[in-house]
């Protein structure tokens, strides 16, 4: 897992307020700004993202993997790192 990704920061700081995180969403014309669906019905973004496309990808597939596992309760090894 990467040790610089912004996307599982946010996750993490809406986290320590009390707050989920439903969804993330890329953008189609800007890749490095992604956008996040609060549980409590607030938009998060732009979340800049730093690196090339195949870094983008990689770091919003782990994102999404990491907020699944938080869904079914099911931490990942960097949330008990946290």
């Amino acid at each position: 897992m990467s040790n610089n990704n912004e996307l599982i920061a946010q996750i993490d700081s809406a986290r320590s307020r009390g707050v989920g995180v439903k969804a993330i969403r890329r953008q189609k014309y800007d890749p490095n700004n992604f956008y996040m669906t609060q549980t409590d019905g607030k938009q998060v973004g732009p979340v800049k993202v730093e690196g090339n496309i195949d870094q983008l990808d990689r770091k919003y597939a782990e994102a999404q993997s990491y907020l699944n596992d938080m869904k079914i309760g099911h931490p990942t090894q960097r949330a008990n790192a946290a």
